[in-house]
């Protein structure tokens, strides 16, 4: 087994704190081991190494699972250049005033939906409920389209005209080309070959009227999703297998769907199967709710310190440790005569949805007016146990946990009201690696 020291060599080369020390706690509980199980002499070297060196760790001022306040984190240099970190001085620094305001969240109106029909119908199936969350393009309800199935058999009767008025047509060219032929052999009269010439005319302008009927129909279908292949098969085929394979395909294109426009979540649902469709029924509204608006009030005294295009910091009752960003995209042109207050618009992203349709919602607009505050990088702030805390640097390689109550951000800076004074050296870049050492410090000493 190696000395302590020996085993200890590696700590300056850049590993983590929270390895070291948990290394020191290993070797110590080894060290209590060999004692109580092998009981080895007074003055044993190797004994006495390790034990001295668990003494000095404690002495050394390690702190204690039910300590409340974690010690100071020494970290070398080499790690600290390994982990990025970059130390800042907190000073002064010109920040706007902010303005606290209240609002609540609603839907992007411009990503919402409200599906209905296209006609009248019967629904067959249906595949979501309120709630679900759906893909674009996703099929939501089938339902069989009355209007729908009127159209196609038009069509298959439209497309069996033409095939008629073109059969009339054939038959009248070769009578009118045969009464020319006799013409000039003077062996029918000039009064017939006008009667056969008359005839022709009249189906040609017969099969262009059905071919006009044709596309007045295709144009109906079309609205309802069917393409110029799906109308290729419900034409009426020449024997009676073609025949019986349309009509089948007459009944299943009969039957049409709603898909969702976009991804989103069902928000409203008012349909079952057997239920009637019809246009002025509306089944299900599907809204997008990856960005969504803070709808807000400002009073007409305050709305000339609003900027234009403002970073907005935004939170809700159900996440107060969560901060969310949000943009000043809109102020209301009218002023409401009750509450002599403008609405304003917030634009907030919302990609995991946990901002919910009606929440209650703070946010704080940084106004054109300035004020002189401490202030510290928002990167340099972390959360642990729901308290915000930066790490200040008191020794080229020793670092203090400071708790501080923050004020209003901006510009990459957040204001600091309380644990800072100016002049000190805090992490901004690395904030995180102090962090996640001080957690992993408590996790070792649970056990």
């Amino acid at each position: 087994m190696k000395a302590l020291p020996e085993r200890l060599q590696g700590c300056g080369d850049g590993r983590s704190l929270a390895f070291c020390l948990t290394l020191l706690l290993a070797a110590a509980a080894s060290a209590a081991c060999v004692a109580a199980d092998e009981e080895p002499a007074a003055g044993d070297p190797q004994v006495d190494t390790v034990t001295e060196a668990a003494v000095d760790l404690h002495d050394a001022g390690e702190p204690h699972v039910e300590d409340e306040a974690e010690g100071p984190l020494e970290l070398p240099l080499d790690a600290q250049e390994n982990a990025g970190m970059r130390v800042v001085t907190v000073d002064h620094r010109e920040l706007p005033v902010p303005m606290n305001v209240t609002g609540f969240v609603a839907p992007d109106t411009s990503r919402v939906v409200h599906l209905r029909p296209l006609a009248d119908g019967i629904v067959s199936r249906v595949d979501v409920q309120e709630g679900d969350r759906v893909r674009a393009g996703q099929v939501l309800v089938e339902y069989d389209n009355v209007a729908l199935g009127d159209h196609i058999g038009e069509y298959r009767g439209a497309i069996a005209a033409r095939s008629q008025a073109e059969a009339d047509l054939d038959v009248l060219r070769r009578s009118f080309e045969r009464a020319e032929q006799l013409i000039a052999l003077e062996a029918i009269a000039q009064q017939t070959v006008d009667l056969r010439r008359s005839e022709f005319e009249q189906a040609q302008a017969r099969l262009v009227s059905a071919q006009a009927e044709i596309s007045r129909i295709e144009e109906r279908i079309h609205r309802f999703g069917l393409t110029d292949d799906d109308l290729q098969e419900l034409a009426p085929g020449d024997d009676a297998e073609e025949m019986r394979a349309a009509a089948e395909r007459h009944r299943e294109m009969s039957l049409n769907v709603l898909r969702a426009p976009f991804d989103g979540v069902v928000t409203e649902y008012s349909v079952a199967v057997g239920d009637l469709a019809s246009p002025e029924r509306e089944m299900l509204t599907i809204t997008d709710i990856s960005t969504v608006w803070v709808l807000a009030d400002v009073y007409e005294p305050d709305l000339g310190r609003l900027p234009a295009n403002a970073d907005v910091a935004i939170r809700v009752n159900a996440y107060p440790d969560r901060q969310f960003t949000g943009r000043l995209t809109y102020v209301s042109d009218t002023i409401e005569t009750a509450t002599r207050a403008a609405h304003v618009r917030l634009v907030v992203a919302n990609p995991d949805d946990v901002l919910k349709i009606g929440m209650f919602a703070q946010a704080t607009i940084p106004t054109n007016e300035r004020v002189s505050a401490l202030a510290a990088p928002i990167e340099a702030v972390q959360t642990i146990d729901a308290q915000s805390v930066v790490f200040a640097r008191v020794g080229p390689t020793t670092f203090e946990r400071r708790d501080v109550t923050l004020g209003s951000s901006a510009n990459g800076f957040v204001e600091v009201l309380e644990g800072l004074t100016p002049g000190e050296s805090i992490v901004s870049i690395g904030s995180f690696y102090l962090k996640t050492a001080v957690l992993h410090e408590r996790i070792g000493h649970s056990h």
